[in-house]
């Protein structure tokens, strides 16, 4: 299936050691959320299976936006993306117009779009 679909698995540390091994096993990678993205912009796999959690393909996204980013799940979540909802965040903002705002990495991209 992934030859076919000229796909990559990318998975996160924290996913399960046997996704982590076929990840492995079939060219892929076993990474933290950020070099699963750059992994994913180095490999020439026209889709990225994301094993991970939701900002972690939206990372993927962002970081190539010709590529297919497919996930096993979109309800998987991180309390860090979770902690910090776009629409507060840009009342924040908006609040403190005069800062320079920057987001941490597990955030989603809609308070990544946010950052200056």
């Amino acid at each position: 299936m992934l030859e076919k679909r000229n796909a990559v698995i990318v998975a996160h540390y924290y996913t399960d050691p046997d996704v982590q091994a076929l990840a492995e096993e079939t060219g892929g990678c076993v990474a933290d959320s950020l070099e699963m993205a750059r992994f994913g912009s180095r490999h020439s796999a026209s889709t990225l299976i994301v094993a991970g959690v939701r900002f972690m393909g939206e990372t993927a996204k962002i970081l190539n936006p010709e590529k297919t980013i497919l996930m096993p799940t979109l309800k998987a979540e991180c309390s860090l993306d979770l902690s910090c909802p776009a629409k507060p965040f840009a009342e924040f903002c908006d609040q403190h117009a005069d800062r320079t705002v920057v987001v941490y990495a597990n955030t989603s991209a809609a308070v990544k779009a946010i950052a200056d």
